[in-house]
């Protein structure tokens, strides 16, 4: 069998989805605590280390484990988008807020490593339950959609800090 891509791309989805919840983490920043935007680029500068040292190491190993090894450091930033958006939701009891970083950030990420996964281990995309095949031209549509939604959220988070300033 043969990999549509090398297992390290996971290892870059991972960076990517670490970067984009730091950016995300910055957009909300009343929200979250000072250090969270930080420690998420810290662990996207560990995944560029990996991606750095990786192919001195994991040369010896199957694809396999490469694929589990890198799989395992994308799951993990994934793993700490749910976390932040559990925050938002439990701790601070913010419902938009975190129904807003649940669209722009955690479930693209998510459906992003499922389409990826799915492709890597079955040399095929899977479709998913809820959603039909789509044909390539919908990416774009999908992409102006996120953007809009990213642009309407801070506008959100902008006039409410805003409203917040006057009232005190």
């Amino acid at each position: 069998m043969t990999v549509p891509f090398p297992p390290q791309f996971f290892i870059l989805l991972g960076v990517d989805i670490f970067l984009g919840g730091s950016l995300a983490t910055v957009i909300f920043d009343q929200e979250f605590p000072m250090w969270l935007p930080y420690s998420l680029d810290v662990c996207a500068l560990a995944g560029f280390l990996q991606l750095y040292l990786g192919p001195n190491y994991l040369v010896g190993y199957p694809v396999n484990i490469q694929f589990y090894y890198s799989a395992a450091y994308a799951s993990i930033a994934i793993m700490s988008l749910v976390v932040a958006n559990l925050y938002l939701l439990l701790v601070k009891h913010e419902r938009i807020i975190s129904g807003v970083f649940a669209i722009m950030a955690t479930v693209p990420s998510v459906l992003a490593m499922v389409y990826f996964v799915s492709a890597f281990v079955n040399d095929y995309v899977t479709p998913l339950p809820l959603f039909p095949l789509m044909p390539p031209d919908v990416i774009w549509g999908a992409f102006v959609a996120v953007v809009v939604i990213l642009v309407i959220a801070m506008v959100i988070s902008i006039r409410s800090k805003a409203m917040n300033s006057r009232s005190t």
